[in-house]
């Protein structure tokens, strides 16, 4: 602190640390008062305040209005301060006053992080809990449409059984029987097929569905899934054809879960087929050494919004000729892929048909293996 000084010190609180600094109007420091950084006398203010740059002209103003509340004093200093510009009314001499602030520094920054921290929480919550509500409202489009799935094979197997119970003094014909039998025994298929699928799901979705992997051939697979739906899919006037590439490898799979795909993707494209469709289903050894898989149909296709949501558990797309189903096929395929480490992607568009492609990876087909 310089000798003989002009500025009232009783403004510099006790305890409190303050520098005031004097200039003049060449911004030369001619006086400071405080001692808790370091500025020269004699030197110009605005090498140990850069803040001050470019503010010449408003520091010449008879009443400078200048008040900076977290500035930096350059290299030297990092402590934030707060800068004021006053002129003494009596001598008029110009003072810039430098105030410690790095306590309100430190809790305007815990501040900021507090904010933002509860920003991200409120937008972490929001988003739970619009995907809350999404997965109830599709459950609920679930439940009010396996109501529909489960009530038509059940009124089936009682009504066929029903039939057959019934006393009556002339026996049936074996036809009748037969075809009772044929509807209770299709209805129950059904209704097996819907509560595996369920259980499936609700496996994967808890990390408890496993496989049991050996050498199987995609060849005989695919045959078997087509004689399965082919009765259904020729019922609908619609036509299965199988194109395999020239030589079909084996691969190293779950062969109980890759006719769960294959009956999956089959009976999904023959649901939203119209009769005279086709559907294909195609196998080729791609250039990376993937084995692809891919069913084909020529169907109505579907949107990239209907797309997402058929991904989803209980997902049922807008369009209605892909609304029928339990919403449970796609999603269980994508999730039997995953357990084989195959990519399971779809293309498609609206009026384009759709394409299920499951890609198994090179080394799980024998060539790879050395098999």
């Amino acid at each position: 602190m310089s000798d003989g000084s002009t500025f009232d010190v009783q403004v510099l609180l006790e305890g409190a640390r303050i520098v005031a600094v004097r200039i003049d109007d060449e911004m030369i420091v001619k006086e400071v008062v405080g001692d808790w950084c370091e500025i020269p006398v004699g030197e110009d203010v605005r090498d140990a305040v850069p803040a001050l740059i470019g503010l010449e002209d408003e520091l010449a103003q008879e009443l400078p209005y200048i008040q900076m509340p977290f500035v930096s004093l350059g290299d030297s200093h990092e402590t934030p301060v707060a800068i004021s510009v006053q002129r003494d009314w009596k001598t008029e001499a110009l003072w810039v006053l430098l105030r410690d602030v790095s306590e309100e520094a430190a809790v305007q920054e815990r501040l900021v992080h507090q904010h933002n921290a509860l920003s991200l929480a409120h937008r972490e919550l929001a988003a739970a809990r619009d995907a809350a509500l999404m997965a109830d409202n599709a459950k609920t489009r679930f439940l009010a449409n396996v109501s529909h799935e489960l009530r038509t094979p059940l009124n089936v197997v009682i009504g066929g059984a029903s039939i057959l119970r019934k006393p009556r003094e002339t026996p049936l014909p074996v036809e009748d029987v037969l075809a009772f039998s044929n509807d209770i025994h299709d209805s129950g298929v059904l209704l097996l097929q819907l509560v595996d699928d369920l259980i499936d799901l609700s496996r994967a979705e808890t990390g408890n569905l496993t496989i049991h992997e050996e050498w199987c051939q995609p060849s005989g697979i695919i045959d078997e899934m087509i004689r399965l739906t082919r009765g259904l899919a020729e019922a609908e006037g619609i036509v299965i054809a199988y194109h395999p590439s020239a030589n079909t490898p084996e691969i190293y799979a779950d062969p109980r879960r890759v006719k769960q795909i294959l009956l999956n993707l089959l009976s999904n494209a023959v649901k939203v087929c119209k009769p005279g469709a086709s559907i294909a289903v195609e196998t080729s050894v791609a250039g990376s050494g993937d084995f692809v898989l891919i069913v084909r149909d020529d169907g109505p296709g579907m949107s990239e919004a209907d797309l997402a949501i058929a991904l989803e558990p209980f997902g049922q797309p807008n369009a209605e000729t892909r609304a029928r189903g339990t919403g449970l096929g796609l999603a269980i395929v994508r999730r039997l892929a995953a357990l084989h480490q195959a990519e399971f992607s779809i293309e498609t568009a609206p009026g384009e048909g759709l394409a299920a492609i499951t890609r198994f990876p090179a080394e799980r087909l024998a060539a790879s293996a050395g098999r």
